[in-house]
């Protein structure tokens, strides 16, 4: 589960800032583990963070490991939920899992037209492809290349959408509105967070 862990003060805001430097180290710490994705304070005060897809054991040893927990300055409030919708380019899962990120580059002398055929291939997996998890589409801010994000469950049901005709017809005509096609399929092998 994904879990939501709301900060609230209990201690002056000069005991709060006094300890931010051990509480920053251990948010990286956690973010370059891939247990945090998000952290940062809310205007009101306190904080957020969200969690990367964990146990609830983990949550708990998370919290506990928190120096601002150890020391009273913060409370914790955490709501969980399963996180079934992402965009592409982000990880929830804490640890590798067998999930690759397809980044496609194509040079174009047509961004828009190379978009829309690009995007009707994608459409369509988006539609019938058992483990497809989404993609993001962008244009070079030249308009001379463009780029397709799309997170897959594992290798062997992305490789499968080239068994599919559909598919095969649409990818044949984004290929042919662009100049040059490339892709290469990743995983991730480390995650490291703005050091501010």
């Amino acid at each position: 589960m994904i879990h939501v862990l709301t900060l609230a003060y209990l201690v002056p805001r000069e005991t709060v800032t006094a300890h931010l430097p051990e509480h920053r180290a251990w948010l990286r710490e956690h973010a370059d583990q891939g247990r945090i994705l998000l952290s940062g304070p809310r205007p009101e005060g306190g904080a957020v963070i969200v969690t990367a897809d964990l146990d609830e054991a983990v949550v708990r040893e998370l919290i506990e490991s928190d120096p601002w927990h150890r020391l009273g300055i913060a409370s914790y409030e955490r709501i969980g939920f399963e996180g079934r919708g992402v965009s592409p380019g982000v990880v929830t899962a804490a640890e590798p899992d067998d999930g690759v990120l397809l980044i496609n580059v194509a040079t174009t002398d047509d961004a828009s037209a190379s978009v829309d055929a690009l995007a009707s291939a994608v459409e369509h997996v988006a539609a019938t492809a058992d483990g497809f998890q989404g993609s993001r589409l962008l244009t070079s801010v030249d308009g001379d290349a463009i780029v397709n994000l799309a997170a897959w469950a594992d290798q062997k049901r992305f490789d499968a959408i080239f068994d599919d005709p559909e598919f095969t017809r649409r990818y044949q005509a984004f290929a042919a509105t662009t100049t040059g096609a490339k892709y290469r399929l990743y995983r991730t092998s480390r995650v490291i967070s703005p050091n501010r």
